[in-house]
This record gives structure tokens, C-alpha cells and sequence, in this order.
């Protein structure tokens, strides 16, 4: 049958398992249950989820927790006395916790093998994720969220990028040094009924002198651009570089859902997604039912086929990915709450699309920005 054709496997753009495995200190090698709603505490990047939805390469993204939120979120406040990691996210600098992170990311993938064998390797550049694939196992490859990773030094950019990160989310929750962003939290969670998340927003506001100088250096680098989290002046800065500068490298936004489904400032206009397009960049579908469809729907299958009709309207076959974002303390649908369910994902698009169409959506669109925006190749 087509969903058991072994080429249609899944490239996910973008996920956080090391927030579970460094934080909570879950095991990356053992089953787990994660429930079809929020609930921050699960693990649902396992290695069996993994295997059993045929996801054969996936995007870690490293995240350091900004400081914003000891200001913004009083229950951080009170857990950090009590809390030794939390305390050390908060109190070292982020360019050497995203260091620390890195290598946790190494250490989780060594206990993996070791406890499991042979079925997960990390990939450092574009040639070593084919070798791996090769060899029938998955690749997990490096990414970042948030130039205060950087801790404002542009130098650290070129040490992350040899450590293999390939891709880096410029903005994230709070301003950095780069550029504001737009708010990420949804409007319905508990949280901000308690009081918290009240900071205010610029959505007027675009890059920073230190921010196109970053951007300019990954295009010429090649550590792909990611636009999630930015305001739209932003995506409108960042995509006038792209287009203007001498090598031509894709551009991208990893998790979000679109514009015309949930008007948030967070997901891409049709303007957006036809100059994402144009840079041979794509969209990456979220797995959060928030970002997916206003009102919110706690079952994906029909706005998830909606947003995919979107993209192609608006931007062609090429231009369809996805970015679940799981494991990132998201609002995950009841029909795709983790790796796993990548087979529901994968049997609805083969509803409606062809196998060619259904092989780029989850798989051949993401290599073709990776082999075209990581590195010199």
C-alpha cells in the first residue's frame, strides 16, 4: 500500500527532545505515552515513536531558556531555588549552556546505541546525514532557537556551525540581540490567567544593525535562516537580504501554521509564503492545534489538509514541510501527538495528494533546503 512506501519517511524541521532529556532527565531510549494534549512533563521524541512512524531524519533544536522569563512567568521564580538546572539555565551564559546542550545531545545519542544498538547516529553536515541514511539509520541533526545563543558575539557563529548546527531560529520568545519577535504564547493557556506572560510587543520592528550582520553571515556561511518567531518587518527584512545576496540560499519558517487559518502574527501571509518560495525555502507544519486553526480544534486531520492546500496556492509543491515542535511545551492535536502519528499525517496527504507530491511534502522539499542552505556544497 502507498503509506507503507518506505521513501515516504519524514524530515522534521523541527523538535526538542534535549528540553525532555537535559530538564526532566528522560530517557530518549524508552517508550513513551505521551497524552493528545499540553502536558510539559512527557517525552514524545523517543526512539520508538521515531522508528514506528518512519521519521528518518529530524532537526534537535537547542534552546536555553531565556531570562525574560524570570520576570514573565512568577511559578519559574518560585521552582528556581529548588530546581538546580533550572537555576544553572538562568545563571551561566547561554553560549556556553549552548555548548552544554550540544554535547548532551551527544551523550543521549551514545546512551541511545548503546542501550538499543546501532539505529540513530548525529549528523554534523549534509554528507555525513546521506552516509547515515545509507547505513538505515536516522539522522538527528543540530539546529538552535534564538540568536541570544550568541550571547552578542558573532564569532560564536562559525564555533556552532563546525559543532554542526545547521539551521538557527533568529528570533525566539523574548527580543534579542537580532530583533524583536511576536507572541508565542497562546491566549487560552492557564498561565496567563495567573498573571504571567504580560510583556508587550513591537511588531513594527524589524532587524538590528548586530541582526543583518548575522543574517549576512549565515547566508554566506550557510547555516539556514529560520524566520519562526519573527515579526513581520522582520520576515521582510531577512527576505530582501536573501534576495539581494550573492549566493542563493533558502530561507525558512519551521513551525507554524498559516496566516488565513490562525491570523496570528506568528504564522506566514500568502506574501510570505510566495517569497519563502522564491529563495527555494519552505513552511514547516506545526503539530500544535493553536497555531493550526482559529478557533482551535483539538483534531488536525481537515486544517492540516487545509494549510497544505494553502501552501500550494500560494507557493507551489515545493514550498510543503514539516516542522512538528514536539517536545516544545506545545498543545499537540489528538491525532498527531507524537512521532508516531506521522502515519495518520502520512495516510491523509495520500487522500488527496500523489505519492511524488506526498514524498516532497515529508521528506523531499526539507532535504533539498538542507543540501542547498547548510554549508558550501
Amino acid at each position: 500500500m502507498p503509506e507503507h512506501d518506505p521513501s515516504l519517511y519524514v524530515l522534521d524541521l523541527h523538535t526538542h527532545p534535549t528540553l525532555k532529556t537535559y530538564m526532566f532527565k528522560r530517557r530518549f531510549w524508552r517508550r513513551h505515552h505521551p497524552p493528545g494534549f499540553l502536558f510539559p512533563f512527557t517525552l514524545r521524541t523517543d526512539l520508538d515513536a521515531l522508528l514506528e512512524g518512519n521519521v528518518k531524519g529530524l532537526l534537535c533544536a537547542t534552546y536555553v531558556t531565556e531570562r525574560g522569563w524570570l520576570d514573565d512567568c512568577w511559578p519559574i521564580r518560585l521552582q528556581r531555588p529548588w530546581n538546580d538546572t533550572l537555576d544553572r539555565i538562568f545563571t551561566e551564559v547561554p553560549d556556553d549552556m549552548a555548548r552544554e546542550y550540544l554535547n548532551h545531545l551527544d551523550w543521549v545519542i551514545r546512551d541511545t546505541v548503546a542501550r538499543r544498538g546501532p539505529h540513530i547516529e548525529v549528523a554534523k553536515s549534509f554528507s555525513e546525514m546521506q552516509r547515515i541514511w545509507s547505513e538505515g539509520k536516522i539522522a538527528i541533526l543540530n539546529s538552535m532557537e534564538g540568536a541570544h545563543h550568541l550571547n552578542g558575539n558573532l564569532d560564536n557563529l562559525q564555533d556552532f556551525f563546525e559543532r554542526g548546527v545547521c539551521k538557527m531560529i533568529v528570533p525566539h520568545m523574548y527580543p534579542n540581540e537580532a530583533c524583536w519577535n511576536v507572541d508565542a504564547i497562546p491566549e487560552t493557556i492557564l498561565l496567563r490567567k495567573l498573571g504571567c506572560f504580560k510583556q508587550k510587543f513591537q511588531l513594527e520592528t524589524g532587524l538590528t544593525p548586530w541582526g543583518r550582520e548575522l543574517i549576512e553571515r549565515m547566508l554566506d556561511i550557510g547555516m539556514i535562516v529560520d524566520m519562526t518567531h519573527g515579526t513581520p518587518q522582520f520576515r521582510k527584512e531577512v527576505l530582501d537580504l536573501a534576495a539581494e545576496h550573492p549566493r542563493k540560499r533558502p530561507v525558512v519558517m519551521s513551525h507554524v501554521g498559516v496566516h488565513a487559518l490562525a491570523p496570528y502574527p506568528m504564522n506566514p501571509t500568502p506574501e510570505d509564503i510566495r517569497r519563502i518560495t522564491d529563495t527555494g525555502g519552505v513552511v514547516g507544519i506545526i503539530a500544535m492545534s493553536y497555531w493550526l486553526s482559529r478557533p482551535e480544534i483539538r483534531d488536525c486531520r481537515e486544517v492540516l489538509l487545509k494549510t497544505v492546500a494553502h501552501l500550494i496556492e500560494h507557493g507551489g509543491d515545493d514550498v510543503v514541510a514539516f516542522g512538528s515542535d514536539f517536545d516544545g511545551f506545545t498543545g499537540v492535536p489528538r491525532d498527531w501527538k507524537s512521532p508516531r502519528e506521522y502515519n495518520n499525517v502520512r495516510a491523509w496527504l495520500l487522500e488527496k495528494y500523489s505519492v511524488e507530491q506526498v514524498r516532497k511534502f515529508l521528506n523531499g522539499n526539507a532535504e533539498r533546503v538542507l543540501r542547498e542552505g547548510w554549508g558550501k556544497q
